[in-house]
């Protein structure tokens, strides 16, 4: 009877019928630790229990980076829709493919992390707006949102395949202490790494993540550059108009395990702020670095060309860098690696700030 049971279930979701109602739920999971939803092991949670990966990673309940999730979750997910960005690049970096992900034409220009593993991953919609009818012909054992996008369709989500919305709140605490996007994005690798049984993978590329952001904290000290401010925009393809980095976000995070200061330095809720050159004006000690929207076909020259940028005291003393586009401020572990490159090699390649300690044989 038992066995039954637990067959009916699993050929009721494997033929597109969802997920069994609360009642049905609590009646099978008396009879049944695990049901089975294409080909792949779940693991069951009782009626009164909270979401689990029980066995798999521990209580979701108590992970404050997921927003939403399945009562029920599959102990070794093969195949997984993802619908941001982020988690794109955290499977890649544990070295899982998914079938499908949002945007795919925008990921190699706007991150690049491993593009060549992604570049035939089929494409479900856009991250703001995913095709569920996409998703569905995919087959999918499990999908990954984000809650702000994602939590007005995670009942139609769940219906496909158990879904996991993670909450990437820069502008909340985590662990009750205020966080920067680094923090956030770097707990919820860990917990795909969990929820991928890639535990031990992930958490050697958090080592290399931290001996990486070591080694450039050094190289910067070394060429005294420590405690130097500076600005990171991000080009907007407006004019005269972009983001500005804030303390909570990646670029923030990423600068205080280099030991140098990113202005605005306050908490916000996307982790910017949209500034101008006017902004920057009473700014004579920030250097600033542009994270471009173009190719190298458009230049440094061309793109601070409003009566303002002259003014601007960086500007005025050769102190704005360019960063290629492809370096992502709302990644994972990797683009925060590739990010802190960059702003080191950037900002080493710059002139100093007037009454900047660096010793003249260092600039």
């Amino acid at each position: 009877m038992r066995l039954r049971l637990r067959v009916m279930a699993a050929a009721l979701a494997c033929l597109g019928f969802g997920l069994p109602d609360a009642a049905s739920a609590a009646k099978l999971a008396t009879f049944a630790n695990v049901s089975v939803q294409h080909g792949t092991q779940r693991v069951a949670v009782g009626p009164n229990d909270a979401p689990s990966t029980r066995g798999i990673c521990g209580a979701i309940a108590d992970n404050p980076t997921i927003a939403q999730a399945s009562r029920s979750l599959p102990a070794r997910p093969m195949r997984i829709v993802v619908l941001e960005f982020m988690f794109a690049e955290d499977l890649a970096a544990l070295d899982v493919t998914p079938v499908g992900m949002v945007d795919t034409a925008y990921y190699p220009a706007w991150i690049g992390y491993d593009a060549k593993r992604l570049s035939t991953v089929p494409d479900v919609g856009t991250r703001q707006e995913p095709s569920l009818e996409a998703i569905a012909a995919l087959a999918p054992d499990l999908i990954i949102g984000v809650g702000f996008r994602h939590a007005s369709i995670f009942d139609a989500l769940q219906s496909i395949a158990p879904t996991v919305l993670f909450r990437f709140n820069p502008d909340a605490p985590l662990a009750g202490a205020q966080a920067s996007q680094l923090q956030w994005s770097r707990r919820i690798f860990d917990t795909i790494g969990c929820l991928t049984q890639r535990a031990a993978r992930a958490q050697a590329l958090e080592r290399a993540l931290d001996e990486g952001l070591a080694r450039d904290r050094q190289r910067l000290a070394a060429a005294g550059r420590s405690g130097e401010s500076f600005v990171l925009l991000q080009e907007l393809g407006l004019a005269d108009r972009y983001w500005a980095y804030t303390g909570n976000s990646m670029a923030g995070g990423v600068a205080r395990e280099l030991g140098i200061d990113l202005w605005p330095a306050e908490t916000t809720r996307e982790g910017t702020r949209y500034v101008n050159s006017e902004d920057l004006l009473g700014r004579a000690d920030s250097s600033v670095l542009l994270v471009s929207a173009t190719g190298p076909e458009t230049t440094l020259a061309e793109k601070l060309a409003s009566p303002v940028w002259r003014y601007v005291p960086a500007r005025r003393s050769g102190r704005v860098g360019l960063i290629e586009r492809n370096v992502w401020g709302f990644g994972g572990p990797m683009s925060a690696l590739r990010l802190a490159n960059m702003l080191t090699d950037a900002l080493s390649a710059l002139p100093a700030p007037a009454g900047s300690p660096v010793k003249a044989e260092s600039r």
